[in-house]
């Protein structure tokens, strides 16, 4: 069961992706397109897709808490990112950690969101039965 979940989860990112990316007009108008893409830097939507799969693999192996999986990870993004910063063929950004951390904290969000969900739908399954 729980790996339709994970499948269901991905096939809605890919759509998503697809929608963002290769949409027409009458899906997605221009002017949100310019605003998504007002900057396009490849290795910052990267670093946000990363996170956020990162996250989804880390809360998904690991069973962390919500809260420990995010300062665990934003501990890691700021690592990642100082040892960039030193290295002399890497580039260390601040708006590459600000992508690390909303990766991973929309999947966090998201993830929140479908529990408090789960959780309002077995309370109304138990009122009903009683």
């Amino acid at each position: 069961m729980k790996v339709h979940h994970h499948l269901a989860f991905f096939l809605l990112i890919f759509c998503c992706g697809n929608l963002l990316f290769f949409s027409s007009e009458l899906l997605l108008p221009e002017s949100i397109k310019r605003l998504v893409f007002r900057s396009p830097q490849i290795d910052t939507i990267g670093h946000f897709i990363g996170f956020f799969v990162l996250t989804w693999l880390t809360a998904s192996i690991i069973k962390l808490s919500l809260i420990n999986t995010f300062f665990t990870l934003l501990f890691y993004a700021a690592l990642s990112e100082l040892g960039q910063y030193y290295l002399g063929f890497r580039n260390g950004e601040f708006s590459d950690f600000v992508a690390d951390v909303a990766g991973v904290s929309l999947y966090l969000l998201l993830k929140w969101a479908y529990l408090r969900y789960k959780l309002y739908t077995l309370k109304n399954i138990m009122k009903k039965r009683k």
